[in-house]
């Protein structure tokens, strides 16, 4: 059996995080669906514009070229199937599977596949009459496995996630002070100051290698990746923090992505943060309404209620925010936008937002998005590849209507 992982138009819903990445590769908790997983090489179906950063992503899988195999199983990159589940259906030669109109997962016949792998690439709805295979309806979701199906998803998950993933070894160095009786994993490579606390009195925390934390309070479930710092007096709870990030202040309920900047006092709760974005001293996002009330957020052109009363925003990749800014709860901030002071409405992505602080907004020159991400990168040793620029070119274009739509004028930004 082979897994053909595949992204479907749902991936609008989890924009500005879908913008610069598969759904696929979307962390929840402290693993993308690919490395739930587990395989050393996979088939992926992308979009289009994210084939080449994707097959950089992930050099030793196929991204939308490949041979059908009538063997392969293909699995919605948002759904994680019980193990049980999967090997039921992988008995049966031909199957599709469905919930509530989202295909789950199925194996297809040489004809449906091909219409299914040129709908996926060219972001097409895929119209259940153009395939040969009867559908079955899941009645019941929690007997199949696991569908995210809204971004609030990620946070409001997230706890339980991290504790069943980090069932850790223990190993915690000499003089570390530990509350609580869940595992504990330091890397030997890694270093601890003196004064940290590790309670895991509500689940695991797991230290990556060659990492640094200075004196802090960390409150278990909580995953940090490699050649990550944690500044002294933080506090983290709860939390997924990628590799080689520097972290600051306090962190609860959320996902941090890979070489991003935190180092400062200020609050970052119930939020999803991409990779390298920059959060500027006394950044502070808001988790809960003042009312108490359940917690809505704009998705496409509808507002939806999460059913939440706690939930932070959204970052897209590259985005950065300046001192002392403040974002009001279920807000999203687009790929590579700077933000400035009061931030009280969704930013779209290449986007300078003054309004907050009393200027105009405007629209950010990509060629500016470009320079700007390349000093960014210079600073961590990595150089912009080229498949990763037509990324950011190609997502320009991609993002110009939701621009356009929130008033955005290509104009120099001048702050008031």
């Amino acid at each position: 059996m082979g897994i053909v992982l595949f992204e479907d138009t749902s991936w609008k819903n989890f924009v500005p995080l879908s913008y610069t990445r598969s759904l696929f590769d979307i962390k929840i908790g402290s693993l993308t669906t690919f490395e739930h997983f587990n395989m050393k090489s996979a088939k992926f179906l992308a979009r289009q514009y994210l084939e080449k950063v994707t097959t950089q992503r992930h050099p030793n899988c196929n991204v939308n070229k490949f041979e059908y195999n009538n063997d392969d199983i293909i699995i919605n990159s948002l759904f994680i199937p019980h193990k049980s589940f999967l090997k039921k259906w992988n008995a049966k030669k031909e199957f599709l599977i469905s919930f509530r109109g989202k295909i789950l997962m199925g194996r297809l016949k040489k004809s449906s596949f091909e219409y299914f792998h040129e709908s996926i690439v060219h972001d097409k709805e895929i119209r259940p009459n153009k395939l040969s295979t009867e559908i079955v309806d899941a009645n019941n979701l929690d007997k199949c496995g696991i569908l995210y199906s809204w971004p609030w998803d990620f946070i409001s998950h997230l706890r339980d996630v991290l504790y069943h993933q980090l069932r850790i070894n223990h190993k915690v160095p000499n003089g570390v002070k530990v509350i609580g009786k869940n595992p504990v994993y330091v890397d030997k490579t890694s270093k601890i100051d003196e004064g940290t606390v590790f309670d895991v009195s509500d689940g695991g925390i797991y230290i990556g290698p060659q990492s640094v934390i200075h004196q802090s309070s960390i409150y278990g479930p909580v995953y940090i990746g490699l050649y990550t710092q944690i500044k002294p007096y933080s506090i983290i709870k709860s939390s997924y923090i990628g590799s080689n990030c520097r972290i600051g202040g306090e962190i609860d309920s959320s996902i941090i992505l890979d070489y991003t900047n935190k180092s400062h006092l200020g609050y970052i709760g119930h939020c999803y943060v991409g990779e390298w974005v920059n959060i500027g001293a006394n950044t502070t996002t808001s988790d809960l309404k003042m009312t108490y009330g359940t917690i809505s957020m704009k998705i496409g052109n509808e507002k939806k209620d999460t059913n939440t009363i706690k939930l932070g925003s959204f970052f897209g990749d590259m985005a950065k925010t300046s001192i002392g800014t403040n974002i009001y709860c279920g807000m999203k901030i687009g790929v590579s936008s700077h933000i400035h002071g009061d931030i009280f409405n969704d930013v779209p992505s290449y986007v300078i937002y003054g309004q907050g602080v009393g200027s105009e907004n405007a629209e950010m020159d990509i060629s500016s998005a470009i320079k700007f991400q390349k000093r960014m990168m210079s600073r961590r040793n990595v150089n912009m590849s080229i498949s990763y620029e037509s990324m950011m070119r190609e997502l320009f274009d991609v993002t110009r209507n939701e621009r356009k739509e929130y008033g955005v004028r290509s104009k120099r930004f001048t702050l008031r």
